[in-house]
């Protein structure tokens, strides 16, 4: 593999850009639309909120497809199909009409955006890089989400104030088609000696028979069930913050705000979570934020009050390397390296089901007469739970 070859920081750059533009505008700041197109359209909050569950389900479901293509198929030609799919889909959100339209437009969005993005440039990285600067280059390129998501929120919660929420989907999905598809045409490469060893496949059935015992241990399930209700109390909350914000009469500025500082907070929090998870005992750092998760849903719960909702913003920015660090960083930590890929896909897979609930749940929490805080208080309950179901399973590995 030429991974001495300087063209593999022109993959580190793109990666970037991919992350803080594509990636950013598709996932960090749609939660912005929920108010504008709830209200223009007179839909429920559950009913736009289903979208978003949708959407989670159908990357869970193609992240394996496209993982498995990547190897069949020629990488610039899946991320250029994903660079149309998911800018032109995003493009025609400004066009739908119904919510069985934006349904229907979320599937191919996601598509799209699964086939551009996380699954690609981690292969690209994973191809071009030796082992031991893997993981510090991956930190890089992801933390192009954070970055771009601080950019973002003010530039969209700015075109919605200023343009209807149609012109702003179609402005947003064009700036993802012109950056993301010369990244894919141009740019895009696999080094040119990669290649699909057969012994891989047999390594590939080991790994399975190994993967049946493991999923037996109570670590396991710990684990997996810890990340299922991690994906639903994160996303749940990070869905619905400006929409619950909304509600409680802020204004789209100041909801643009707080997404920004959530975003440079979490984006700090991403490498000392890092850190501290290599140099800190697991469970101490496990212990820490689980307290400011937890504390967080209380001042989130009194976020009429203007401190306390900067005050939720420091604790639940805290504890986003959570959602980032953790699923991947915990299979190493309680498993075999032997069996990384295959408990990791899996594990996965519980996380992004939570993740695909959470907005869904919240919604209809959010429709009821109860509102968002006993959402709130229902995640609280939660967010305990799952910390002390990681802790048992690095206690139990």
């Amino acid at each position: 593999m030429n991974n001495n070859s300087n063209y593999k920081y022109v993959i580190v750059i793109s990666g970037f850009i991919l992350m803080s533009v594509a990636f950013s505008i598709v996932n960090s700041v749609s939660a912005f639309f929920v108010a504008p197109v709830t209200k223009a359209m007179n839909f429920s909050i559950s009913e736009f909120s289903l979208m978003f569950t949708i959407n989670a389900i159908i990357v869970s479901i193609s992240s394996p497809i496209i993982g498995k293509m990547i190897n069949k198929v020629n990488i610039k030609i899946i991320m250029s199909i994903g660079s149309i799919l998911a800018g032109g889909g995003y493009m025609l959100y400004g066009l739908a009409n119904n919510m069985f339209q934006f349904y229907i437009i979320g599937v191919i969005v996601s598509i799209g955006i699964c086939s551009l993005t996380t699954i690609p440039i981690s292969t690209m990285i994973s191809d071009w890089f030796e082992p031991e600067k893997k993981g510090s280059i991956m930190g890089i390129v992801f933390a192009g989400i954070g970055t771009g998501t601080f950019f973002w929120v003010q530039i969209v919660s700015r075109l919605l104030e200023k343009y209807s929420y149609r012109l702003s989907y179609m402005l947003l999905g064009f700036i993802v088609l012109v950056v993301a598809l010369p990244i894919s045409i141009f740019i895009a490469k696999r080094p040119d000696n990669v290649y699909i060893n057969k012994k891989e496949t047999t390594n590939n059935k080991k790994k399975d028979i190994s993967f049946s015992e493991i999923s037996k241990t109570p670590a396991f399930w710990s684990f997996a069930i810890g990340l299922m209700l991690m994906g639903i109390s994160f996303a749940g909350v990070k869905q619905h913050v400006q929409s619950y914000l909304s509600v409680l009469g802020y204004s789209l500025k100041f909801t643009a705000n707080i997404s920004s500082i959530l975003a440079v907070v979490g984006l700090t929090a991403n490498i000392l979570g890092g850190i501290a998870f290599d140099k800190i005992k697991t469970k101490k750092v496990l212990a820490v934020i689980g307290f400011f998760s937890s504390i967080s849903f209380v001042f989130l719960i009194l976020a009429a009050n203007q401190t306390f909702t900067f005050i939720f913003t420091i604790c639940f920015g805290m504890t986003m390397c959570m959602a980032s660090i953790w699923p991947a960083y915990g299979v190493s930590r309680i498993f075999s390296n032997e069996n990384y890929s295959v408990i990791f896909g899996v594990v996965s897979m519980f996380f992004t089901i939570g993740a695909s609930i959470g907005p869904f749940l919240s919604g209809v929490i959010a429709d009821t007469s109860y509102g968002y805080q006993s959402a709130w208080i229902l995640y609280f309950v939660i967010t305990i739970i799952y910390y002390l179901l990681f802790i048992r399973s690095i206690k139990n590995s």
